[in-house]
């Protein structure tokens, strides 16, 4: 992770995929000294892999290395380098010039960042997963709460409870258009869900079945998420008056088929998808679509096979 270290001590600040400096309080380097102007400068990391400097007509000027820099002409940061805002007492060191990592930045308030070090990310917390994103095997991010779905993209804003945070995301890599590439990954419609379910519906095991091979994932609570889910998809087994439509089924109605919380609902589902993800699946997100629009639900697949667990006494 790219970092600025001050020359005088031992604090350093981590660069994000686009770092501004300056005293406004929406700076990602806030420095509040007389001498640094408002909207001083930037950070960039660019498509070709290194980390740009750039003055923005700041009134003390950018220095790289003791050189006061052209204001709006970038200039290419090397290891090592030493690099001041607007007096050369202050200045930085060039720590690090690897790649930035993907976070969420806390908007108007100086707080940690949120790293994503997953391709699943349940924010707040997985116990209390409100918002759910998602980087596909392209690298590109997306996300889904209560009332947002779709595609994110660098500086895009997202809130998380009560509180704002800008979206700080890298260029992907093009190494990762080749994942699909990689032995032992597929996609999701490559696959068949398999559910094993015992005659009381207290155990349901889950295999996936794709290119030949099974991949075997035991039995787990949230697995009955799945089932009901595939019973929605067929239209079969289940209750009267049960509104489904095209394996669609409305949010409250699927809580009250599984008599669970949505907090808890919304944890099996992001289990299922880090599960699948974990197994292999490079598009495991899609495995339950969501419609926050009309708040339902459906299972991502129409290739299922119900059957009995195979310890079953009834399986044959």
């Amino acid at each position: 992770m790219a970092r600025l270290r001050r020359r005088d001590g031992e604090v350093s600040f981590e660069l994000v995929a686009e770092t501004s400096v300056g005293r406004a309080s929406g700076a990602s380097l806030r420095l509040g000294h007389s001498h640094v102007s408002l909207q001083h400068a930037s950070l960039r990391w660019t498509e070709r892999g290194t980390w740009e400097l750039r003055d923005l007509q700041s009134k003390n000027g950018t220095y790289v290395n003791g050189q006061r820099i052209a204001a709006g002409s970038p200039v290419r940061l090397e290891l090592g380098a030493e690099v001041a805002f607007g007096s050369l007492s202050d200045a930085f060191v060039v720590d690090d010039v690897s790649p930035p990592r993907a976070m969420l930045v806390r908007v108007g308030e100086a707080r940690e960042p949120i790293v994503l070090r997953d391709a699943l990310v349940a924010l707040p917390s997985p116990e209390e997963p409100s918002v759910s994103l998602f980087r596909d095997d392209g690298g590109h991010w997306s996300i889904e709460s209560r009332d947002r779905a779709g595609p994110l993209a660098d500086g895009d804003l997202i809130t998380i409870g009560t509180e704002l945070w800008r979206c700080c995301f890298p260029t992907a890599p093009d190494e990762t258009q080749m994942l699909r590439n990689v032995a032992g990954l597929f996609a999701l419609g490559e696959l068949e869900l398999q559910l094993g379910v015992s005659r009381d519906e207290e155990a349901v095991e889950l295999t996936l079945h794709a290119n030949g091979r099974d991949v075997r994932l035991g039995q787990k609570a949230c697995h009955y998420v799945l089932l009901t889910l595939a019973r929605c998809r067929r239209g079969r087994d289940l209750p009267a008056g049960a509104g489904v439509d095209d394996g669609w089924i409305s949010v409250g109605d699927l809580l009250d088929l599984l008599r669970v919380s949505e907090q808890r609902l919304n944890v099996d589902i992001f289990r299922i998808r880090q599960e699948l993800k974990a197994a292999g699946v490079v598009d495991a997100v899609g495995i339950i679509q969501r419609d926050p629009q009309t708040r339902r639900v459906r299972l991502g697949t129409d290739r299922v096979v119900l059957g009995r667990r195979a310890d079953d006494p009834s399986a044959s």
